[in-house]
């Protein structure tokens, strides 16, 4: 199944074959500190086209996301964490690419024994990213062909927020 923007809907596409290896890893380094990694690498094609004409748009190809926390019932919290999607096709020929993106995000919190209070920083290197991202055809009316281009909702920004939290 495959949803269509432009009218809304959900329509049944040709078959996927997908194959690839799912990794997960935890490990506590210390009593205090703690690491996790996922990582997933996969090849999708779409059964029936010729080859070339068989990638499946924006399924993602690698992915990973991981990080290091430090956890205690009070004091200090912190996390460090990444998350990554490599470049993948927009469309059937891969003539149009989404691109993929690196991001590190960072937590760092104190507790009481009722009250926490901390901050946390998203795209905390300010990496320029694409969120959402679409192939498009379009055609303006001074154009004797339609362009076929990647359309996408830039991804947030560096991003400070605080917060409190009150246990009872």
């Amino acid at each position: 199944m495959v949803y269509v923007g432009d009218g809304g809907v959900v329509e049944t596409s040709d078959p996927t074959r997908r194959m690839g290896i799912d990794l997960s890893v935890r490990y506590q380094l210390t009593k205090h500190l703690f690491a996790d990694l996922d990582l997933n690498l996969v090849d999708g094609k779409v059964i029936g086209p010729p080859k070339g004409e068989d990638a499946i748009p924006l399924a993602p190809q690698f992915t990973t996301i991981g990080g290091l926390a430090y956890k205690r019932d009070r004091g200090l919290n912190a996390s460090l964490r990444y998350r990554h999607i490599a470049d993948r096709p927009a469309n059937e020929t891969n003539s149009v690419v989404a691109e993929g993106y690196f991001l590190v995000d960072a937590t760092a919190s104190y507790r009481l024994p009722k009250v926490e209070f901390g901050a946390s920083v998203e795209n905390l290197f300010d990496v320029a990213w694409n969120q959402a991202q679409f192939d498009t055809e379009s055609r303006l009316q001074d154009e004797p062909e339609p362009v076929s281009e990647l359309h996408f909702t830039p991804g947030t920004p560096f991003f400070l927020k605080g917060f409190v939290s009150y246990r009872f």
